[in-house]
């Protein structure tokens, strides 16, 4: 990739409101929250990483990757709905409720 190239994508993308930062502070806090819920079920030890992030209609959901020590590794889902008072609610990769 050219200079050129990386230079106007780091213009054009903050231009575009696609890294502002009220989204990336919104998803970090989210991503607190979901891991304190995670380690509060499955232990202080757990791990937990993110992959992936997807926004519809007010609802983040952060899809995560957690390892509890000891166990196998789970995929998660971690949604917030931006307008409700409502913490985080953890589903499984089938989209069961895990616990809110």
């Amino acid at each position: 990739m050219k200079m050129k190239t990386v230079v106007a994508s780091l213009i054009a993308l903050p231009a575009a409101g696609l890294l502002s930062n009220g989204a990336i502070a919104d998803t970090s806090e989210q991503l607190a929250t979901c891991k304190a819920a995670l380690k509060a079920t499955y232990g202080e030890d757990t791990r937990v990483r993110m992959y992936g992030t997807k926004s519809y209609r007010g609802v983040t959901t952060l899809k995560l990757k957690v390892s509890p020590e000891g166990q196998s590794s789970l995929s998660l889902q971690c949604s917030s709905d931006a307008e409700a008072d409502q913490q985080v609610v953890l589903k499984d990769k089938n989209g069961e409720v895990l616990a809110s």
